[in-house]
């Protein structure tokens, strides 16, 4: 009985405790001023556009699961669409507090309005970019 409360115990220290952390930190982000760091998108978030920036790593699963819903919005929506690789871009993914991937800034006027990390669907994704 001891083991299986220790393996319950590591499981819930290792999977859920740090995505508690990410959705506190994403929650934290709301409001704030959207860093510049990522060269490609820094002209579109400081003219104020609503910009969308998607963090990845090639290995990750769950980006795999994003990924086609992330090239159908870059395909309606090419300028406002950044795919960012966190694991070429740290100084980016750092910025944003990126803990773990995948995970989407959505920017408006300068300012973070939303993060998430975590797949995304893919009405919450269109209804930023179009509203």
């Amino acid at each position: 009985m001891k083991i299986v409360l220790v393996v319950f115990l590591v499981f819930v220290s290792l999977l859920i405790v740090p995505r508690m952390i990410m959705a506190f930190k994403s929650w934290r982000m709301k409001g704030k001023a959207a860093p510049v760091t990522h060269r490609a998108s820094r002209k579109r978030i400081q003219a104020g556009k609503k910009t969308l920036l998607y963090f990845y790593t090639p290995s990750c699963g769950a980006c795999k699961m994003q990924e086609p819903i992330i090239q159908q919005a870059r395909k309606r929506h090419p300028e406002a669409v950044f795919k960012i690789d966190a694991t070429r871009d740290q100084q980016a993914a750092a910025s944003y507090g990126v803990m773990g991937v995948p995970f989407i800034a959505f920017v408006e006027n300068g300012t973070i309005v939303r993060a998430a990390a975590g797949v995304q669907r893919e009405s919450a994704i269109e209804g930023f970019l179009t509203q």
